[in-house]
């Protein structure tokens, strides 16, 4: 089958986008969408004070949009377009390549990863290691036989299976060549076998449970055998052989139908068998992998394992690998396909292992989670993989000797085969939320302490203490360059991944601490200078508190040089600009003196005190606890 026809064309059909889904700014603008009526109801709110403290309408209305406009977080897009950015330049040293920067943010909030198995957990280098023949036949035998049903490799192209029986039966056909063949059967998703014609002997390779079924009876001793080297970890391959009469061979060499003569050669592959016995494949596990199942246990992100091997074959290879998996919590492909859309969506909360999966199968699985509402990563580094790793929220390819369309479907690539990586970008996508969430709440936390500050105000003098020029201000020193520091550097205390993303109820208790500290340093400071100076004055101490709190909380998240030095710079370019004659008039603002700057700095020392010891009295969400 070819284009359309393929199963990996049929799998990719079945994919849609879904990257709309993704990315801080996707996830923040949901937190936008619910500031708005607040920050609306503040402006409102302010305006309302106003008109009852009898300032003009007009004026009134001015300084309520202001504090409005004000109040939403106009920083936020910066802020992810930034963080996102420099997750993806720092998992590059790391030997991760991120394709799509948005995907990182969702590699912290991952629910379950799926892995392909062979070429993923494994590195697809095969070796033939058990050979059993059946009565009457010898090991030799079936390596002639194996290699007589194995097609010519198609531009040096030679799949890992086919390498394997070769190499193994080099000494078997070292004195007899076979004969060339007539007529090939090559496998494919959905015929899981590979067949020739050489004279009149048809030969056959492939899934024990298709070929033992066209031997006609077979030993109950038999099927155990497979069983065995099956729960050995080995990838089985029955062989078989079948006597043509002479009239059957010619019509399959006659045939001028290419596809005519595959469909009459597979329907003498499905009965009329004699069994020659079995091949048993082994794979190299993949360096760094075999811990690496276990390490996602212990972080409670639970491992799908899909494969096209035998289900007791793949059952090994996941006890191998560290998981304890029983005989109920694998499933074939067969079983999958009759299962309903609901009982699929039970399937993947329950079982492990799924065997005998075609591309498809794989997309089919990947989506099932999606809808039952988790966050899916599919691994994997082949063909068969890209439709799967397309499918799920975040995909991601292994560079080693996979395909170039696992590789440009996925999001993140692992570089070098080092599928260990994995671990380091599942802890970069946490930690870029923890740095996210600490950039937001600085973000909401200024804006609702200016709101706060403005009602207070409005409500005791009909008008908003600061006017649109230094709210502007506020946003632009205090929430825009200090955020987005904060979001691309690393946290004071970083978390190993947790697999929840945003923390809301602990996004919400910072804010409000911050809110409040900082509220009530701005008010101090206001309140003193009121008692001190002239209105234009109070105002000025007011801003130099509120824009300095919010700096030494920010030092709280982070003391990396890139924080620091972006704190530092906006404290002095806000006391370069209200202590400049002119331009503070410009600002509304007027230069302070001894007392004044006192008045703020001390404010913002009380405050800061108090936002550093809170958290030790406060009681802890669930999810820090």
């Amino acid at each position: 089958a070819v284009g359309p026809d393929t199963e990996v064309r049929r799998a990719a059909d079945m994919v849609a986008s879904r990257h709309g889904e993704i990315g801080l700014g996707h996830q923040l603008g949901q937190i936008t969408d619910r500031i708005w009526p607040l920050s609306l109801m503040t402006g409102g709110l302010v305006s309302l004070l106003g008109v009852l403290r009898a300032t003009r309408l007009q004026e009134a209305v001015a300084q309520g949009v202001s504090v409005a406009v004000a109040a939403v977080p106009e920083g936020m897009p910066v802020v992810a377009t930034l963080a996102q950015h420099a997750s993806a330049q720092r998992l590059t040293k790391s030997g991760v390549l991120v394709r799509v920067p948005r995907s990182v943010e969702a590699l912290g909030r991952v629910d379950v990863i799926c892995f392909d198995k062979t070429g993923t957990l494994s590195e697809n280098r095969l070796q033939v290691t058990e050979v059993r023949a059946a009565a009457g036949h010898a090991p030799d035998e079936v390596l002639r036989c194996a290699i007589q049903a194995t097609p010519p490799a198609r531009e040096g192209h030679v799949d890992a299976t086919d390498a394997a029986i070769i190499a193994a039966a080099e000494p078997a056909i070292a004195d007899c060549p076979p004969a060339a063949a007539d007529v090939h059967l090559p496998f494919r998703s959905g015929r899981p076998f590979a067949a020739s014609v050489t004279g009149t002997q048809l030969s056959i390779k492939g899934a024990p449970e298709v070929v033992l079924a066209a031997c006609g009876d077979v030993a109950a001793e038999v099927y155990d055998l497979v069983e065995q080297l099956a729960h050995d970890g080995l990838r089985v391959l029955a062989v078989a052989r079948r006597e043509l009469s002479a009239e059957q061979a010619q019509s399959l060499s006659d045939s001028a139908d290419p596809e005519d003569q595959l469909a009459a050669m597979a329907r003498q592959c499905a009965h009329g068998l004699r069994l020659v016995g079995f091949v048993g494949i082994a794979d190299t596990p993949r360096a760094g992998a075999d811990g690496l199942p276990v390490e996602l246990h212990r972080r409670e992100v639970p491992v799908r394992m899909i494969t096209g091997d035998h289900p007791t074959t793949g059952r090994a290879i996941a006890r191998k690998m560290g998981l304890p998996v029983t005989e109920e919590q694998v499933i074939t492909g067969t079983e999958w396909e009759s299962l309903s859309g609901k009982e699929q969506e039970r399937a993947v909360a329950e079982r492990v292992v799924f065997a005998r999966m075609s591309p498809a199968n794989k997309v089919q699985v990947v989506q099932a989670l999606e809808r039952s509402g988790k966050v899916s990563a599919m691994v994997g580094d082949g063909a068969n993989d890209a439709a799967a790793i397309r499918a799920a929220t975040v995909g991601i390819g292994i560079v080693a000797q996979g395909s170039d369309a696992a590789h440009t479907a996925a999001d993140v690539v692992l570089l070098d085969g080092r599928i260990e990586t994995l671990l380091d970008a599942l802890n970069e996508g946490s930690q870029l939320w923890q740095r996210v969430q600490a950039a937001v709440a600085v973000l909401l936390g200024g804006n609702a302490s200016g709101a706060v500050f403005a009602i207070i105000g409005s409500a005791l003098t009909g008008q908003a203490p600061l006017n649109t020029r230094q709210l502007l201000l506020v946003n632009i020193v205090t929430d825009a360059f200090p955020a987005t520091a904060l979001a691309m550097s690393q946290p004071r205390r970083p978390m190993p991944f947790s697999g929840r993303g945003p923390d809301e109820k602990a996004l919400l208790r910072a804010v409000a601490l911050r809110g409040t500290t900082t509220a009530g340093a701005t008010l101090a400071a206001w309140f003193m200078a009121r008692s001190t100076g002239f209105p234009r004055r109070a105002a000025t101490v007011a801003l130099v508190a509120l824009v300095t709190t919010q700096l030494s909380q920010t030092l709280l998240e982070s003391r990396s040089p890139l924080v620091a030095v972006t704190a530092a710079g906006s404290f002095a370019a806000m006391a370069l600009l209200i202590s400049t004659p002119g331009v503070s008039q410009f600002m509304g603002c007027t230069p302070l003196g001894p007392i004044g700057w006192a008045q703020a700095l001390g404010s913002t020392a009380v405050a800061t005190t108090a936002a550093a010891i809170a958290p030790r009295f406060l009681p802890r969400t669930p999810e820090a606890a």
